[in-house]
């Protein structure tokens, strides 16, 4: 969707930022691309999760909405974005239902911050309303508990009060970490006591539910318990029509624990080889799992790091990189939906995670988040984070039902450093995505010239550029962060909305930690 004013400059991409020893010449194979056609994505590709326990200081209540998120909301309705809202994460599985508590979420925690009951009233449900008009949600259940009434409780709650909202109804979250003696590790008691629950919920709300639940949203990690797509497929988790889609959570990188936190450095995260590693060999065997069975699948929560992310990596510029060149990733492989989870730190998750709440007791945004949405002693004012940028590229580009291929990393750059995409409109390419993943950083032992990659992209009409762009890779004010000459710290655009024209046959170009949407005429 094109933004409905702009500051056309007469200027190529090349003009714009002249040329440097160190500059690379490259031509980009627009014939033959690396990757299948995707099926065209829907407006609901871009979509998000937030942890239950902190809906309130993300959203608000229904008659005191949090304009800081929903301001961030209208800016992806505005460009096409209709996401399905998942209120999911950990403490899903400590929600309970209270039809007299006033209201939204009360959190009931330990002395050291840690929530083991997160009790929602109706005004939880009334506030979807609050949302742009063709959101939809996922109903999430509280499995953790093993309790029928608890689950049923509250998916008598979302259907009564929002039912035309739900999209899909979910129960449990990443069963992979559940104590091990619950299933003792066999995939088939799992099976046998979700479908016990999901067929007496079901009753509950006149079936409502039939063909509509996600299953099952497992994680990658190493566990006895096999409960991911591909396991659950052919063990026979839907003999009985009731799964409407197959989730699976993507976390590559993590701060749960001190080995794993030495690993989640920027230099790991924009490592595009090992994104793609990841994505074939832990979500891809159970994305094909479930289009082989004949049905779709969704990234039901994902992000950079787990265990609430890393200050000085995840709430930086390479965050937003990051995140368009996987959300693209998975959009070529044709997820459905990717949900880019958003919360804070939760003590139970690990302990010995690198994040905590603070010290007064507010909670500890993760650093991976759209947003820090309000004011808290752990990360200072309410703003948006760089990252917000990276959502706006991935829905400028996939816009009008866009189709898109990976693209051939071109001579002589190198697969670690440089991806790009083409997306189709019809039969025709359309518009472009190159990210260039090299990390630039403006000072410290990282230090250096930053380098220009000049891209040609064959014979062309003409074409408009959109730059997403910061001084550095580890830029953290997210004033300097940009996406087509405009910046969103406080929510609202500061700025002249700039897109550069470039003549017909022109060329492109992209720095070093730089991404740029190439729309052709």
């Amino acid at each position: 969707m094109r933004l409905l004013s702009t500051t056309s400059l007469a200027l190529t991409a090349l003009q714009q930022h002249g040329v440097s020893a160190a500059d690379e010449n490259v031509v980009l194979d627009l014939k033959s691309p690396s990757s299948a056609i995707s099926q065209p994505h829907t407006p609901q590709f871009l979509s998000y999760s937030f942890e239950p326990a902190f809906w309130t200081e993300f959203f608000g209540e229904p008659d005191s909405p949090r304009n800081l998120t929903f301001t961030l909301m209208n800016h992806l309705h505005s460009r096409g974005v209709r996401p399905i809202i998942r209120a999911g994460g950990i403490t899903m599985d400590s929600m309970i239902y209270s039809p007299t508590q006033k209201t939204s979420v009360v959190r009931t925690e330990n002395g050291k911050g840690g929530i083991y009951r997160t009790t929602i009233g109706p005004a939880f449900y009334k506030q979807w309303s609050n949302f742009p008009a063709g959101t939809n949600f996922v109903s999430t259940l509280n499995f953790g508990n093993q309790s029928i009434p608890i689950a049923r409780d509250l998916a008598k709650a979302s259907y009564e009060l929002q039912g035309d909202k739900i999209l899909y109804y979910e129960l449990g979250n990443e069963p992979t970490n559940y104590p091990s003696s619950r299933w003792k590790g066999s995939t088939e008691s799992y099976i046998s006591e979700w479908q016990r629950f999901v067929s007496t919920i079901g009753e509950s709300i006149s079936n409502a539910s039939k063909g509509k639940w996600w299953a099952s949203s497992a994680t990658t990690d190493i566990t006895a318990l096999k409960v991911r797509p591909s396991d659950l497929i052919p063990a026979g988790i839907n003999k009985t029509g009731q799964v409407g889609q197959y989730s699976i959570h993507s976390y590559a990188f993590a701060t749960c624990d001190p080995a794993r936190e030495k690993r989640a450095t920027i230099e790991n995260i924009l490592n595009h080889t090992d994104l793609l590693r990841y994505a074939d060999k832990e979500i891809y065997p159970s994305a094909k799992a479930a289009m082989d069975a004949g049905a779709s699948w969704a990234i039901g929560e994902f992000n950079s790091i787990a265990c609430s992310g890393k200050p000085g990596v995840s709430d930086t510029f390479a965050q937003a990189l990051w995140t368009a060149d996987v959300e693209l990733i998975y959009a070529v492989r044709n997820a459905t939906s990717v949900h880019l989870h958003q919360g804070a730190t939760l003590v139970f998750q690990s302990n010995q995670q690198l994040n905590t709440p603070g010290d007064d007791g507010t909670p500890g945004f993760s650093s991976y988040s759209l947003l820090y949405p309000i004011d808290s002693s752990k990360r200072g004012k309410a703003r948006v984070l760089p990252v917000f940028v990276s959502q706006l590229l991935v829905a400028e580009a996939l816009a009008d039902g866009g189709r898109i291929a990976a693209l051939k990393t071109p001579s002589p750059l190198k697969e670690i450093e440089f991806s790009a995409y083409a997306v189709y409109v019809g039969e025709k390419i359309k518009r472009l995505v190159i990210l260039n993943m090299e990390p630039h950083y403006n000072s410290g032992n990282g230090a250096s010239s930053r380098r220009t990659v000049n891209v040609d992209v064959g014979q062309h009409q003409g074409a408009t550029v959109k730059r997403m762009t910061a001084p550095a890779v580890d830029e953290k004010f997210t004033g300097n962060v940009t996406w087509a000459g405009q910046s969103f710290m406080d929510g609202a655009p500061v700025g002249a909305l700039t897109v550069e024209d470039v003549p017909a046959n022109g060329k492109v170009s992209v720095r070093d930690s730089q991404a740029i949407l190439v729309t052709f005429k």
